[in-house]
Protein backbone atom coordinates (compact mmCIF):
# COMPACT_ATOMS: atom_id res chain seq x y z
CA UNK A 1 0.00 0.00 0.00
CA UNK A 2 1.30 3.44 -0.94
CA UNK A 3 1.13 5.99 1.91
CA UNK A 4 -0.91 9.13 1.30
CA UNK A 5 0.71 12.55 1.22
CA UNK A 6 -0.79 13.22 4.63
CA UNK A 7 0.71 10.00 6.04
CA UNK A 8 4.13 10.85 4.59
CA UNK A 9 4.08 14.32 6.15
CA UNK A 10 2.94 12.91 9.51
CA UNK A 11 5.76 10.33 9.36
CA UNK A 12 8.37 12.99 8.71
CA UNK A 13 7.03 15.05 11.61
CA UNK A 14 7.06 12.02 13.97
CA UNK A 15 10.66 11.23 13.06
CA UNK A 16 11.78 14.80 13.64
CA UNK A 17 9.87 15.10 16.91
CA UNK A 18 10.69 11.69 18.39
CA UNK A 19 14.17 10.96 17.03
CA UNK A 20 15.88 14.19 15.99
CA UNK A 21 14.56 16.80 18.44
CA UNK A 22 15.61 14.91 21.61
CA UNK A 23 19.17 14.66 20.24
CA UNK A 24 19.23 18.42 19.77
CA UNK A 25 17.90 19.38 23.19
CA UNK A 26 21.10 21.25 24.09
CA UNK A 27 21.45 22.92 20.69
CA UNK A 28 18.90 25.68 21.24
CA UNK A 29 19.00 27.25 17.78
CA UNK A 30 18.83 23.91 15.96
CA UNK A 31 16.02 22.63 18.19
CA UNK A 32 14.10 25.83 17.51
CA UNK A 33 14.53 25.30 13.78
CA UNK A 34 13.20 21.74 14.07
CA UNK A 35 10.18 22.96 16.07
CA UNK A 36 9.51 25.52 13.33
CA UNK A 37 9.65 22.71 10.76
CA UNK A 38 7.24 20.66 12.89
CA UNK A 39 4.77 23.53 12.95
CA UNK A 40 4.96 23.85 9.16
CA UNK A 41 4.56 20.09 8.74
CA UNK A 42 1.45 20.16 10.96
CA UNK A 43 0.03 22.85 8.68
CA UNK A 44 0.97 20.91 5.53
CA UNK A 45 -0.56 17.71 6.91
CA UNK A 46 -3.96 19.42 6.89
CA UNK A 47 -3.35 21.61 3.87
CA UNK A 48 -2.60 18.69 1.56
CA UNK A 49 -6.00 17.21 2.41
CA UNK A 50 -8.15 20.35 2.34
CA UNK A 51 -6.49 22.92 0.06
CA UNK A 52 -8.09 21.85 -3.23
CA UNK A 53 -11.61 21.81 -1.79
CA UNK A 54 -11.07 25.13 -0.03
CA UNK A 55 -9.71 26.83 -3.15
CA UNK A 56 -12.52 25.38 -5.29
CA UNK A 57 -15.19 26.70 -2.90
CA UNK A 58 -13.42 30.03 -2.39
CA UNK A 59 -13.22 30.54 -6.15
CA UNK A 60 -16.93 29.77 -6.53
CA UNK A 61 -17.81 32.16 -3.69
CA UNK A 62 -15.60 34.92 -5.10
CA UNK A 63 -17.07 34.50 -8.59
CA UNK A 64 -20.57 34.84 -7.13
CA UNK A 65 -19.58 37.88 -5.05
CA UNK A 66 -17.80 39.58 -7.96
CA UNK A 67 -20.80 38.87 -10.21
CA UNK A 68 -23.12 40.62 -7.75
CA UNK A 69 -20.67 43.50 -7.33
CA UNK A 70 -20.34 43.87 -11.10
CA UNK A 71 -24.10 44.22 -11.46
CA UNK A 72 -24.31 46.76 -8.63
CA UNK A 73 -21.31 48.78 -9.81
CA UNK A 74 -21.96 48.84 -13.57
CA UNK A 75 -23.69 52.24 -13.47
CA UNK A 76 -21.93 54.16 -10.67
CA UNK A 77 -18.41 52.68 -11.17
CA UNK A 78 -18.22 51.33 -14.73
CA UNK A 79 -14.42 50.86 -14.68
CA UNK A 80 -14.67 48.58 -11.65
CA UNK A 81 -17.44 46.59 -13.36
CA UNK A 82 -15.33 46.23 -16.52
CA UNK A 83 -12.38 44.98 -14.47
CA UNK A 84 -14.60 42.40 -12.81
CA UNK A 85 -16.01 41.29 -16.18
CA UNK A 86 -12.52 40.79 -17.57
CA UNK A 87 -11.42 38.50 -14.74
CA UNK A 88 -14.71 36.58 -14.69
CA UNK A 89 -14.34 35.94 -18.43
CA UNK A 90 -10.79 34.61 -17.95
CA UNK A 91 -11.43 32.56 -14.79
CA UNK A 92 -14.36 30.40 -15.77
CA UNK A 93 -15.37 27.57 -13.44
CA UNK A 94 -13.24 24.48 -14.13
CA UNK A 95 -14.45 21.51 -16.06
CA UNK A 96 -13.20 18.16 -14.87
CA UNK A 97 -10.81 17.87 -11.94
CA UNK A 98 -8.50 20.90 -11.76
CA UNK A 99 -5.07 20.77 -10.16
CA UNK A 100 -4.39 22.68 -6.94
CA UNK A 101 -2.00 24.86 -8.96
CA UNK A 102 -4.81 25.79 -11.39
CA UNK A 103 -7.20 26.50 -8.54
CA UNK A 104 -4.57 28.62 -6.80
CA UNK A 105 -3.78 30.63 -9.96
CA UNK A 106 -7.49 31.35 -10.42
CA UNK A 107 -7.82 32.20 -6.74
CA UNK A 108 -4.97 34.72 -6.97
CA UNK A 109 -6.57 36.42 -10.00
CA UNK A 110 -9.95 36.61 -8.29
CA UNK A 111 -8.40 37.96 -5.08
CA UNK A 112 -6.51 40.63 -7.00
CA UNK A 113 -9.74 41.71 -8.68
CA UNK A 114 -11.59 41.71 -5.38
CA UNK A 115 -8.86 43.93 -3.89
CA UNK A 116 -9.13 46.34 -6.84
CA UNK A 117 -12.92 46.33 -6.46
CA UNK A 118 -12.65 47.11 -2.75
CA UNK A 119 -10.38 50.05 -3.54
CA UNK A 120 -12.78 51.31 -6.23
CA UNK A 121 -15.72 50.87 -3.87
CA UNK A 122 -14.04 52.99 -1.19
CA UNK A 123 -12.85 55.60 -3.67
CA UNK A 124 -16.35 55.84 -5.18
CA UNK A 125 -18.14 55.81 -1.84
CA UNK A 126 -19.62 59.29 -2.15
CA UNK A 127 -21.02 58.55 -5.63
CA UNK A 128 -22.59 55.31 -4.44
CA UNK A 129 -24.39 56.78 -1.46
CA UNK A 130 -23.93 55.50 2.07
CA UNK A 131 -26.73 52.92 2.01
CA UNK A 132 -25.52 51.31 -1.20
CA UNK A 133 -21.88 51.47 -0.05
CA UNK A 134 -22.72 49.76 3.26
CA UNK A 135 -24.66 47.00 1.50
CA UNK A 136 -21.84 46.28 -0.97
CA UNK A 137 -19.16 46.53 1.70
CA UNK A 138 -21.23 44.25 3.94
CA UNK A 139 -21.36 41.57 1.26
CA UNK A 140 -17.57 41.74 0.93
CA UNK A 141 -17.10 41.50 4.71
CA UNK A 142 -19.47 38.51 4.84
CA UNK A 143 -17.43 36.76 2.13
CA UNK A 144 -14.16 37.49 3.97
CA UNK A 145 -15.54 36.09 7.23
CA UNK A 146 -16.74 32.92 5.48
CA UNK A 147 -13.38 32.51 3.71
CA UNK A 148 -11.46 32.89 6.99
CA UNK A 149 -13.67 30.28 8.64
CA UNK A 150 -13.19 27.92 5.69
CA UNK A 151 -9.37 28.33 5.88
CA UNK A 152 -9.27 27.73 9.63
CA UNK A 153 -9.09 23.93 9.25
CA UNK A 154 -5.68 24.19 7.57
CA UNK A 155 -4.18 26.11 10.49
CA UNK A 156 -5.87 24.55 13.55
CA UNK A 157 -3.39 21.70 14.01
CA UNK A 158 -0.36 23.96 13.54
CA UNK A 159 -1.69 26.52 16.00
CA UNK A 160 -1.81 23.83 18.72
CA UNK A 161 1.95 23.27 18.52
CA UNK A 162 4.05 24.48 21.47
CA UNK A 163 5.82 27.82 21.01
CA UNK A 164 9.16 27.91 19.28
Amino acid sequence: MIPSSRELIAGIARTLENDVLPELANATWTASSIRSCLTLLAHLEERVVHEGRILYQDNADMRALLGRLRADLSEPLPQAAIGISLVLDVTRPPTGYPSVEELDATNQRLKATLEQTITALHEGRSGLGETRFQALNGSILAYLAAAAERDRIMFAKASGKPPL
